[in-house]
């Protein structure tokens, strides 16, 4: 800094008016960030102490400015660092984020006074610690347990990953985070397998490796869950249609549950249940199961994006039921899934539209393009 600046500096701050003390704090914000690249150790330390006095009077886009170049500076006094951390969060999210001058405890106390989006900030910090995660978990805010649970090197005890498992169940958001997380109990993950959608079902069935007894009780149990919640009597029994929205608001409308469902020789409830995921209509889906061959079928499941497996199976179960029993050869099956990957989603669901336009079954078959 030169001596003309220095003396200009030292008037300012001699200024006790509030309009005084602005300028100043604004001209030892400016000096910090032109000059700090050449400054000594001695007068960073200087900068700093003056600048932990003064920087909550400067402007906003003053003290975001300082605030982002603190963020990567090492040796940043603590308390400086604390001033900035509880700023307003365009202010402080470079520093929760960042800035390795915070300890635990200040992080704990931001979680346990500041806004969620300080919280959320703390979540994104290159490392958490237990302690840390501990506190953001007992605060409870769902998008930033998320959050934290989305942070590979966020270090969380195995008591507080059974919880947020157990919490799981009713916080859906924090299923798929949990399941990503590499240092995930593979038991847990088989406790999640029974409550979680098929899709993480899936994701679970590639990733960690169940005992199939057990995956197929599940299925089966849920299916069984399906059926109880079915009418006894026939004469009052409830709509097909809406038997199935009452399935969806509890959970139950899952692709391997429907596959279940028609395994057990339920044909109604199964065509409600896979018009709810293709739109089309009872009279379609009857045609697509009696027809031998399957590509109706497979365009109908690609469209909806039902996957292969589900595909596979439907299409096992509706040739055994028009043959009497005979299952399904393994060539007849490999060919239609075969089929099933030849064809996009958009020329599937090209198809199903014409279907929709009532264009007669076979007919926008033959319209599909591969």
């Amino acid at each position: 800094m030169g001596s003309v600046e220095s003396l200009y500096l030292y008037k300012l701050a001699r200024d006790k008016s509030p309009a005084g003390q602005k300028d100043f704090a604004k001209s030892i914000s400016d000096v910090f960030l032109e000059h700090y690249p050449s400054l000594t150790k001695r007068e960073r330390h200087l900068m700093y102490d003056i600048l932990q006095q003064t920087v909550h009077q400067a402007e906003m886009g003053l003290r975001q400015n300082v605030a982002k170049r603190l963020a990567q500076t090492a040796g940043v006094p603590r308390e400086l660092a604390k001033l900035l951390a509880n700023d307003e969060i365009e202010v402080a999210f470079p520093i929760l984020t960042m800035s390795d001058a915070l300890l635990d405890e200040d992080l704990i106390e931001i979680i346990h006074s500041r806004s969620v989006e300080h919280q959320l900030a703390v979540t994104k910090r290159p490392t958490v610690s237990e302690l840390v995660s501990d506190a953001i978990v007992k605060k409870g805010e769902e998008d930033v347990i998320r959050s934290l649970l989305l942070n590979p090197n966020s270090k969380i005890s195995s008591t507080t990953v059974e919880y947020l498992v157990d919490e799981s169940k009713r916080l859906t958001s924090l299923q798929e985070p949990i399941l990503r997380r590499e240092d995930l109990d593979p038991e847990l993950c088989e406790r999640m397998f029974t409550w979680v959608s098929s899709a993480l079902r899936l994701y679970i069935l590639d990733n960690y490796e169940l005992d199939p007894d057990f995956v197929s009780s599940v299925i089966e149990d849920a299916a069984e869950d399906v059926k109880k919640a079915k009418p006894n009597n026939p004469a009052k029994r409830a709509p097909e249609k809406r038997l199935v929205e009452e399935l969806k608001e509890d959970g139950l409308m899952e692709p391997e549950i429907m596959v279940q469902i028609l395994e057990d020789g339920d044909v109604r409830l199964f065509i409600s249940m896979f018009q709810n995921y293709t739109g089309l209509s009872d009279s379609m889906i009857m045609e697509m199961l009696q027809d031998r061959d399957g590509t109706g079928l497979a365009i109908a499941c690609k469209a909806a994006q039902l996957d292969k497996p589900i595909f596979s199976s439907i299409y096992a179960h509706s040739y055994k039921a028009k043959r009497g029993g005979v299952k399904i050869r393994r060539q007849e099956i490999n060919k239609m899934l075969g089929r099933y990957d030849l064809m996009s989603e958009q020329a599937a669901e090209k198809v199903v539209g014409r279907w929709h336009e009532n264009v007669a079954y076979k007919e926008a078959i033959r319209e599909l393009e591969l």
